[in-house]
């Protein structure tokens, strides 16, 4: 992943050792993967295209009540951070959705970086 940043500088009167600048800053990152499970990845198609049903693509209910249950979560971030008589129970609300892979996810990131002027 990465991230830049471009500026100009532009000056009112040039001379030889006074000129326009352009500065562009560059800087890099990698996270390496908490998670190694073969099964997460898989780049072959489950089935054809032509062989897809409309209706298999549509949420079901447990996929529709598991939606419910998270966007409650975010709801309820956003309700008590920006409407002041509910920001008394920001500490009460969720702020981490529990999942499968929370204990992996919550050790701290590997990460390395470089950056380039």
């Amino acid at each position: 992943m990465g991230d830049n940043v471009d500026h100009e500088i532009l000056v009112r009167v040039q001379t030889k050792s006074h000129t326009n600048r352009s500065i562009h800053w560059t800087h890099q990152y990698a996270i390496l993967d908490r998670i190694q499970a073969p099964g997460l990845e898989n780049n072959q198609s489950q089935k054809p295209v032509k062989e897809i049903q409309f209706t298999e693509l549509l949420p079901d209910q447990h996929v529709q009540a598991k939606l419910l249950h998270q966007w409650a979560i975010l709801v309820s971030r956003i309700v008590t951070k920006y409407l002041k008589a509910f920001q008394p129970l920001q500490n009460k609300v969720v702020r981490h959705i529990p999942h499968h892979y929370s204990k992996e996810m919550a050790t701290k990131s590997n990460l390395v970086t470089s950056e380039f002027v």
